[in-house]
């Protein structure tokens, strides 16, 4: 019985796979439009069938290629052997198409592990490869040779100081002029010549980008922008500290400006039972009433700030918070101050005059209508019934502004940019309020754009931003995705190293190697004009090549030897070229390797296998 039952399963799973290569021959005869949507629902009901995901992957080679190499990628997953070689081969010509010619090549070295004959798919896509490297570095040189800003950044300033740079300008006919273009100003103190030199002294801190306009000597112009950044003078910005109850836990943090990272603290005169730790923070319990003037000392490097700050200790009772934290112009504000002193009831009222109201817990509510220090005046009471006034301060923020970069992104590297904005209080909360981001991107409720962006192109968007009192604004970004780079063949710098070893093996014989490699390089010209004019090519030296190695190479079969020979061949005419290409003026050498190495094609001449 249970032979009986093992027979008819084998069977059934024996008719079952007939059935689905019956209606995979059946499919390969519909239409494209309908053969895709059979392939797809056959895939539904089998999705390990490797022939159909091949067939589906070659019907959308040319059509949609990201799709294709999704198929032909888990059609090389199932597939053996035959079936298995032409999936390889046709991923191969579907990550070239991509344009992922990385990819290609590794996946076509893979083909020709699989398949020797699939030896001239590599070579095309390592030519062509080679001929986009060229195209790209005379496009490079051409643009150097123009008029244009430099790279470089200029240095940072600090008020106060003597500043003096350069503006980086590159290209063009000496001598080169720069001016100031639309309205740019120049930070007060600062003045720029017109051979591009920044000089004075500051008066003010900020950033500030200068638009510029260039021109040289023989006619040229140019324009562009670079960034100013000015440094405010080392100082110590803490001017109060927060009053300290004897008894109770205490912490402040000092703050600064114009240092660098790396500042250093140093405090003398503490009251007793507090601390300054080399970061800048005071903690402990004060154990002693009374007002002590603490000598605050900062330092980085030979940058450095001193101050007197005065620092209360009494057996009171004080807000827990001062300032209070900031609120922003224009938006609905609330929070609750609490009391550091004694365990008992406290009690709030608001003091005249008061922009925002006090409840008798300690909730401060209202709208600031201005960005700035609010001083609101309150009064405690205790329930041993001692009472303060005194003023919290609350600092305001302006209401938050997007800086609407413009945003280059470019195709096929991953990306990580942040969207800046001005203004509000943190923590921010990003979305996209009108258009659709470019496929592959994202933006993050951090402001952060994110993904991988395949196409190119300039999509517009609009943007929001709120911040943590509901303040929001928008705006419009333009996103513009450049095209991929093409990486190098991933064989290009071993292949340049045996070249120059071969040189260096060579070198008293150099001359007479150039003369032969330069006739043999006229021949592969001759013969690769012949190809593209579609003609039948003089395969002389190939049988030369082919000869050659039969002679030096062990016996094996007829099949083997061609191939061999071939790829012998095909390794002499790159030498040949290369070294012939190198004895010309390079006005003509680039042109004629373009040529020689059949890099104008943009994609393989081999067409895609069926099986």
């Amino acid at each position: 019985m249970k032979f009986l039952t093992a027979v008819l399963l084998l069977v059934t799973v024996r008719l079952a796979a007939a059935d689905a290569w019956d209606q995979l021959a059946e499919i390969s005869r519909k239409p494209a439009a309908e053969a895709r949507v059979a392939l797809e629902q056959l895939l539904v009901r089998d999705p390990g069938f490797a022939a159909a995901r091949f067939n589906l992957g070659t019907l959308l080679l040319e059509s949609d290629p990201a799709k294709a190499a999704e198929q032909l990628e888990l059609a090389t997953k199932d597939a053996s052997g035959s079936l298995e070689a032409s999936a390889v081969y046709n991923l191969a010509l579907a990550r070239f198409q991509q344009g992922r010619l990385d990819d290609a090549m590794r996946v076509a070295e893979r083909a020709v592990k699989l398949d020797p004959q699939a030896a001239p798919l590599r070579d095309e896509i390592r030519r062509v490869a080679l001929a986009r490297m060229d195209e790209a570095r005379r496009k490079a040189e051409e643009e150097a040779r123009k008029l244009h800003l430099g790279p470089q950044p200029l240095p940072e300033g600090r008020v106060g100081e003597a500043y003096q740079a350069t503006v980086p300008m590159a290209g063009g006919t000496a001598p080169r002029r720069i001016v100031l273009a639309g309205s740019s100003k120049l930070p007060a103190g600062l003045n720029l010549s017109a051979d591009g030199s920044l000089s004075g002294t500051p008066r003010e801190a900020g950033t500030t980008r200068l638009e510029l306009s260039l021109s040289d000597q023989a006619g040229g112009t140019a324009s562009g922008s670079v960034e100013l950044r000015i440094l405010p003078r080392p100082a110590i910005t803490t001017d109060q500290l927060p009053e300290a109850i004897l008894g109770q836990p205490y912490e402040a943090r000092l703050a600064a400006e114009g240092f660098p990272t790396g500042l250093r603290w140093e405090v003398a005169g503490m009251p007793a039972g507090l601390t300054a730790s080399a970061d800048g923070v005071l903690r402990g319990t004060p154990t002693a009433t009374g007002t002590s003037t603490l000598h605050v000392h900062a330092a980085v490097g030979t940058l450095s700030a001193n101050r007197l700050i005065d620092l209360v200790v009494s057996d009171s009772f004080a807000p827990a918070e001062d300032p209070l934290p900031p609120a922003t112009a224009t938006a609905a504000y609330q929070h609750r101050v609490t009391v550091r002193g004694p365990t008992q009831e406290y009690r709030w009222s608001a003091g005249a005059g008061a922009a925002l109201t006090v409840s008798p817990d300690g909730i401060i509510s209202g709208t600031p209508d201005q960005a700035g220090e609010l001083q609101i005046p309150v009064t405690i009471t205790a329930g041993d019934r001692r009472s303060r006034q005194l003023s919290l301060r609350l600092p305001v923020n302006p209401m938050p502004l997007i800086q609407p970069e413009p945003v280059q992104l470019q195709a096929g590297s991953p990306v990580q940019h942040a969207l800046q904005v001005e203004g509000g209080t943190p923590p921010y909360a990003w979305s996209v309020v009108r258009g659709m981001l470019p496929a592959g991107l994202r933006l993050d409720p951090d402001g952060q754009l994110r993904g991988v962006v395949t196409d190119p192109g300039t999509t517009t968007i609009t943007v929001g931003v709120a911040d943590r009192w509901k303040a929001s604004t928008q705006a419009e970004i333009a996103i513009t995705i450049e095209p991929a780079k093409d990486p190098p063949p991933p064989d290009q710098e071993q292949a340049k190293k045996d070249q120059q070893d071969k040189q260096d093996q060579q070198e008293q014989q150099d001359k007479q190697d150039q003369d032969q490699q330069g006739k043999q390089g006229d021949e592969t010209q001759d013969k690769l004009s012949q190809d593209q004019q579609g003609k039948q090519g003089d395969d002389k030296q190939g049988k030369e090549a082919q000869s050659q190695q039969q002679a030096g190479g062990e016996a094996g079969s007829e099949a083997k030897e061609q191939q061999a020979a071939e790829a012998q061949a095909a390794a002499m005419q790159q030498t040949a070229a290369d070294h012939w290409l190198d004895q010309l003026p390079e006005e003509r050498r680039d042109s004629l390797r373009y040529q020689l190495l059949d890099g104008g094609d943009k994609k393989p001449k081999q067409q895609a296998k069926s099986w």
